[in-house]
């Protein structure tokens, strides 16, 4: 999907990273609007947040419109909170995998390896390195992760860093 709507608005760099950004952040677009849930966003605002002209975030959402796949794509797409920093306020240990996203099977060695150990996953994130800066998989968990995990977590295949905050 990434690669069609980079084609989509491969002329227009910066109707491109309104796309991205909406993407990213589940803002769906429906009736020439953006929408945060049911909220909906204002253009000026959303402009203003990502350094470019109003026009070019109204010209985005028209041409989102104008493409029956991508309206249905963004007409679809819900937002979803990354909470881990509000975890570790209330005191939930964070795990933070950096991999390698074209590698199968991390999601389900690391979640497997938390299983094995009893431990309960209270949020997953997952993101996408086509929209995000890095590959990163979020790990909220219900108890500490043991320091010998860790090196069992580096052993998994395409891991390439690990980081736990508590």
């Amino acid at each position: 999907m990434w690669e069609k709507i980079k084609r989509k608005f491969d002329r227009f760099p910066s109707q491109l990273k309104v796309a991205k950004t909406f993407l990213k952040l589940g803002i769906s677009v429906k009736g020439g609007k953006a929408f945060c849930g049911n909220i909906e966003l204002v253009p000026t605002k959303i402009a203003r947040a990502l350094d470019v002209d109003r026009n070019v975030v109204v010209l985005a959402i028209e041409n989102i419109e104008k493409d029956e796949e991508l309206k249905t794509v963004y007409g679809s797409i819900k937002p979803v909170a990354e909470i881990s920093e509000v975890s570790k306020i209330f005191g939930y240990p964070v795990l933070e995998v950096f991999a390698d996203s074209m590698e199968a099977g991390i999601v389900a060695n690391i979640t497997g390896i938390i299983a094995r150990n009893n431990i309960s996953i209270r949020y997953i994130l997952a993101e996408d390195p086509d929209i995000s800066v890095i590959s990163k998989l979020t790990l909220v968990t219900n108890e500490k992760i043991p320091g010998a995990l860790v090196d069992e977590f580096l052993t998994v295949k395409g891991v390439k860093k690990i980081v736990v905050s508590t």
